[in-house]
């Protein structure tokens, strides 16, 4: 059975933040399954500092990535200049939805599970594929 750990940030635990992920107050933690099957991990508070709504800072990141080190996938609603330096210099796949509720995201993501897979796959063996998939319902 392949599973994928995937991250979203929310402030509400029902609809991702809308801002950049790292602004989030929480992380939900999802385990999604080949078969179509999902279950909630957790959630993690997010304590990485606040940097006043500025974009790129790298403390914020390793901050961010210290908190949710064992994903394989983190969810946002934008693209942001540290989802471009995770894609490149970490395991962790970014992947950028359009939808807001938390479930419509595990849907869409459960929908593209083979794909998404195959590129966390390539980053476990040190590959850094430089694909972000942007995913619509």
């Amino acid at each position: 059975m392949r599973k994928l750990r995937v991250v979203i940030g929310t402030n509400d635990g029902e609809n991702i933040s809308p801002g950049h992920m790292g602004e989030a107050e929480h992380f939900y933690i999802y385990d999604l399954f080949d078969e179509g099957n999902f279950n909630l991990a957790g959630n993690r508070e997010n304590t990485s500092p606040d940097v006043d709504g500025k974009h790129g800072i790298l403390e914020k990141m390793k901050a961010v990535m210290a908190i949710i080190n064992d994903a394989d996938v983190i969810i946002g609603r934008r693209m942001s200049p540290n989802f471009l330096k995770i894609s490149a210099k970490t395991r962790i796949q970014p992947v950028v939805v359009k939808s807001d509720s938390l479930s419509l995201i595990i849907d869409t993501v459960m929908k593209s599970f083979d794909r998404i897979y195959d590129l966390v796959e390539r980053r476990e063996s040190g590959d850094r594929p430089k694909e972000i998939p942007e995913l619509k319902e």
